[in-house]
């Protein structure tokens, strides 16, 4: 069975903490900080005589664990395609592993997924479908009652983000203040990396950032499990819409192998089980994309890259 390989590492215990924030003041990185409620790295423990391939995923927490191994468990079932699943650090994790594994599986997000598609040729399978449509926003929040009214409001405040190439929690912030005319890197007194767009909502509910940009869609689900944080937090921008997150293959996966993960993926909603995971997700289903869908993306990374060049 899918996840049976699986053991829980704790890696940090002390303060009864549970997320893991790391920050950066400009260009520098100070040491890392421990905050909140115990989190727990999952980490698979992988056999070398293992045949089957790498589901991999990022940002997930451990109460999310088990649905993102269901869902992983479904597809490789439903498509004939073996599969165990490895939660990474973070994109950049993922992205690795996707190289050093060209077959494996990934749910990954669509500013990476531009990026290695172009440099690694990676496969783009579905796209899946939030609130009927295959794209999300990037939400800025903060505390209600600041006098805050855009992001451009936050010189030399605080920021908290999910991961330097998550689109809703850095890329699309970044551009948002280039397109405003303004220098993006230095815009901020502190940045901190919050590993995960949970980590970002509360680094703003707890006071330890100004301001954040998080995953229309996290927003929302972690809005249905803790539904008096909505009393505390305002949103004050939706950028966007841009791509929602794909799942995607290396390059060395089968065409043939593709598309039953595609098929299975596009008839989740034809079966019970499908359903009941799809609802569980907050999903509406998946489509079917190509390359192109993802230039907003690649537009934005683009100026973005133009501008850390200057």
């Amino acid at each position: 069975m899918m996840g049976d390989n699986f053991c829980y590492l704790e890696v940090i215990n002390s303060l009864k903490t549970k997320h893991f924030f790391s920050l950066s003041y400009h260009k520098m990185q100070l040491p890392a900080l421990y905050l909140s409620v115990s989190f727990l790295w999952l980490i698979p423990l992988l056999s070398f005589a293992d045949s089957r391939h790498l589901f991999v995923a990022s940002g997930v927490l451990e109460a999310d664990a088990q649905l993102v191994k269901d869902f992983a468990h479904y597809l490789a079932e439903h498509s004939n395609y073996p599969m165990k699943i490895l939660f990474a650090k973070n994109y950049a994790a993922l992205s690795d592993v996707l190289n050093k594994n060209p077959n494996a599986v990934a749910w990954t997000c669509g500013a990476p997924y531009v990026e290695d598609q172009q440099k690694n040729g990676q496969q783009l399978v579905a796209v899946p479908l939030f609130k009927g449509k295959p794209s999300y926003h990037s939400l800025i929040i903060t505390l209600h009652g600041r006098p805050e009214k855009a992001l451009l409001d936050f010189k030399d405040q605080v920021f908290a983000y999910s991961d330097l190439r998550s689109n809703s929690g850095y890329i699309a912030p970044h551009y948002q203040l280039i397109t405003q005319g303004v220098d993006s890197n230095g815009f901020f007194k502190i940045k901190i990396n919050a590993h995960n767009h949970v980590g970002s909502i509360e680094a703003v509910l707890g006071g330890l950032a100004d301001v954040a940009a998080v995953d229309e869609y996290v927003l929302v689900e972690y809005l249905k499990n803790n539904p008096m944080a909505a009393v505390d937090l305002q949103i004050l921008e939706k950028l966007g819409p841009y791509p929602f997150t794909p799942i995607v293959t290396g390059n060395k996966v089968k065409q043939e192998d593709m598309e039953k993960l595609r098929q299975t993926l596009l008839n989740m909603s034809a079966t019970d089980k499908g359903k009941e995971l799809l609802k569980k997700l907050g999903l509406n289903g998946f489509v079917s994309k190509n390359v192109d869908f993802y230039q907003p993306v690649k537009d934005m990374l683009m100026q973005l890259r133009q501008q850390e060049n200057q």
